[in-house]
């Protein structure tokens, strides 16, 4: 799941919630290789490598000798004696300071190079978005080749930020510069923090007109989908014109890419997006429609623009998970060459093929799954990076509340395996049987993967083949949650008191007209992470006996969880000393949700036909105090280890082996055995009441029947007058939170 604040969880899954989308276009050439800067003089803080980094806004103000641009408000911080110490974003700065009408002595530049651009039909250039440093307001920009201007635009009188140009054609260029002759503040070190040699801009609802987002995963490593992205964006100025030869279409290519992002709007008006991934263009990835005013792209992620390339290597061929990443995201050139991720404890794990004709000539997408097979990860596109990411399987994810959905979740029988075949390739042809996880199914599976060579392998392959088959799918369709990734183990929400843990293969994103529904999930409870064939819960203390021939178990511990607060009573009453000030009433607010406890889990040594003490943690009691929360519950232990140290699920510890979750927050009616933290209790009900004019004489007051002057009071014919508070129906009290449910030990292991 990705991280998200605390607002964002709040708004996404709201009664009603306002969502947005967010293209960040990035048209450049793919092998573009980044040469010097050259200017007309710099200033010895300026970071020139800054204009190609995609950083567009300065993330520091730094005092300098510039008029007005100094104060002793702790909002500047001082420049170091070491220019190189300097950090955050900077970009350009030159030494030229502009004169009182903003114009410089001599007109200043600064000039990005590079190579290995063919044609260029767009550039960027960006000037820091902070008011106190002022943008270029006359300037010029060239785009140059070979020392010559081929291409020149000036701009007069310019107040923006940022500047594009297109609609125009150089081959072969190699390098962009921006020459100034005043700037729009006087006293003033010209600073552009971006130089775009291409087109990178962002497109929101306002242009994109719908976006189709589909994600999968493979786990077993058995086939290798991948995200797909269709965008249906407005082309009405025609700069997408596949006709028009010097538009910007002319100037995309297969592996340039387009980071999504989708967002919702937070109680603060603010926006939170999450970003869906990079998707990239691949042939034949376009269509128009209207005369060319609608331009729609379908779109792969990284895994898809490497699934059928084929593999071309000289030399050694990779040994590790790591090298093997690194290899076939190098197929796809220079500029991808750092797009990967390992899992930092899985990149080293070897990866070796005893004959390279095993492997040579092979798709690259084949090359990963036997990879990731073999060394227990699985392939995909990292959301937040756009990476080619190899990890293993994770315990966590989101929450999925029936709210949500616009149905109960349709459950279904999954595949299930009788047996695992491995072709080891260990030189002699060894056939290696593994069981699979239903003696009863007709369906084997045959596996050759020439980086398997031995029967550990093979097993650590079995494991995570077996997390695909077995158990139940879960189908569902609802408003959606771009936190979401493929590979959550969700705990959806189905009453009160259950909930069901499944991971998320699949799921989609279909945004249109400002709405974000029909989003289409499937999540799998699978048992097949372990095999371990026997299992028992324990949610009562007692005495494991572990059998003779059993060295090694699997453990799961629960402890009890804590109990939720009262709700603040409900309160009414006049909110001013006057009526006009209204009436001031309302529910109380619901009480603090008792949360679940620490989980532990891990595969231990035990003892054969040994007992070993069972404890289980009791739930806590709730709070009576609104505000206060209530008591944890007790922790769970087996022998030596307990929940104590365990780790907290957010969401509930969701267990694939049962299908159950534990240790959820704020659960209604929790039972026995979850580990569950009870809820909070709902706050009182409003009360009710009006203002009540009231009139007497001073004989009134003199006799005791008024106590003194009224509230507001009031001369009014030798009368006066005031106004009390009428309460017609009382507050009501605030209700008891729930207490948390005990919890559980579950242990497994392999029949002896």
């Amino acid at each position: 799941m990705l991280e998200c604040s605390d607002g964002y969880r709040s708004a996404i899954v709201g009664d009603t919630r306002r969502m947005y989308i967010k293209a960040v276009l990035e048209i450049l050439d793919p092998d573009i290789v980044y040469g010097a800067v050259d200017s007309s003089g710099a200033a010895a803080w300026s970071k020139p490598a800054q204009l190609t980094d995609k950083e567009m806004e300065a993330q520091a103000r730094y005092a300098t000798l510039e008029r007005n641009r100094w104060l002793l408000d702790g909002s500047f911080r001082l420049i170091p004696n070491d220019p190189a110490a300097l950090t955050g974003q900077v970009g350009f700065v030159g030494d030229g300071l502009s004169g009182a009408d903003g114009r410089f002595a001599v007109p200043v530049y600064v000039e990005q190079r590079f190579s290995s651009v063919s044609v260029l039909q767009a550039c960027s250039v960006y000037f820091s978005q902070d008011a106190i440093d002022g943008v270029a307001a006359d300037f010029t920009v060239a785009v140059r080749s070979n020392g010559q201007d081929i291409y020149t635009r000036e701009f007069t009188g310019n107040t923006a930020v940022s500047v594009s140009l297109d609609g125009f054609t150089v081959y072969d260029p190699d390098a962009i510069r921006i020459t100034v002759t005043r700037w729009s503040l006087p006293g003033r070190r010209p600073r552009i923090m971006e130089i775009v040699p291409g087109l990178y801009e962002a497109w929101t609802e306002d242009v994109l007109a719908s976006l189709e987002i589909q994600m999968r995963g493979n786990f077993a490593c058995l086939a290798l989908p991948y995200n797909t992205c269709t965008v249906r964006m407005d082309n009405l100025d025609r700069r997408f014109e596949p006709r028009f030869k010097s538009g910007i279409f002319r100037s995309i290519e297969d592996r340039q890419g387009i980071q999504i992002a989708i967002g919702t709007r937070l109680k603060n008006g603010s926006k939170e997006y999450k970003r869906a991934g990079i998707f990239y263009q691949t042939s034949g990835g376009f269509s128009t429609s209207d005369n060319d005013i609608s331009m729609e792209w379908s779109l792969v992620d990284i895994v898809g623009l490497v699934a059928d390339r084929e593999f071309i290597w000289e030399g050694d061929l990779p040994a590790v998970l790591s090298g093997w990443l690194a290899a076939i995201v190098g197929q796809l050139g220079a500029n991808f060459a750092n797009r990967w991720h390992v899992d930092p404890a899985y990149g080293d794990l070897p990866v070796t093929a005893n004959d390279p004709a095993d492997v040579l000539g092979k798709k690259c997408g084949d090359l990963l799954r036997f990879a990731c097979m073999a060394t227990g990860t699985w392939p995909r596109a990292d959301a937040e990076t756009g990476d080619l990411t190899a990890e293993p399987l994770w315990s966590q994810g989101n929450k999925v509340t029936l709210d949500d959905l616009a149905s109960y979740p349709t459950m279904r029988d999954n595949d299930a395996l009788a047996a695992l075949i491995f072709k080891l390739y260990d030189g002699a042809g060894t056939t290696d049987v593994i069981s699979g996880n239903a003696t009863s199914s007709s369906k084997t599976l045959t596996v050759s993967n020439p980086f398997i060579h031995t029967h550990e392998q093979a097993l650590t392959a079995a494991r995570q083949i077996l997390s695909q088959y077995g158990g139940l799918k879960l189908e569902t369709t609802g408003r959606g949650d771009p936190a979401s990734e493929i590979g959550d183990v969700d705990t959806v929400w189905l009453d009160e008191s259950s909930a069901a843990a499944a991971r998320r293969m699949e799921q989609s994103f279909h945004f249109s007209g400002g709405v974000l529904q029909d989003c289409k999930s499937v999540l799998l409870q699978a048992d097949g992470s372990f095999l371990f064939t026997e299992r028992q819960v324990f949610t009562e203390s007692g005495v494991c006996h572990i059998p003779p021939g059993v060295d090694r178990a699997r453990l799961v511990l629960v402890p009890g969880g804590q109990g939720g607060s009262r709700g603040a009573d409900g309160h009414v009453g006049g909110s001013g000393n006057l009526p006009g000030s209204g009436v001031s009433s309302g529910q109380g607010d619901p009480g603090l949700d008792g949360a679940g406890g620490k989980v532990w889990q891990g595969v231990v040594n035990v003892n054969p036909d040994t007992d070993y003490a069972i404890q289980i943690g009791q739930g806590g009691a709730p709070s009576d105090v609104f505000g206060v929360p209530g008591a944890l519950g007790g922790a769970t232990t087996f022998g030596v280890y307990s929940s104590d140290n365990g780790e907290l699920f957010p969401y509930g510890f969701s267990d694939l082996a049962s299908g159950d979750s534990y240790g959820r927050t704020g659960v209604e009616k929790p039972l026995p055995g979850t580990g569950d933290g009870g809820r909070g209790g709902e706050g009182g009900e409003a009360g009710q009441g009006y203002w009540r004019q009231l009139y007497w004489t001073q004989s009134d007051v003199d006799s005791g029947r008024h106590p003194g002057t009224a509230i507001g009071g009031g001369s009014i014919v030798g009368h006066s007058r005031g106004w009390e508070f009428v309460v017609t129906k009382k507050p009501g009290k605030g209700k008891p939170g729930v207490a948390g449910a005990s919890g559980l030990c579950v242990i497994s292991w392999d029949k002896p």
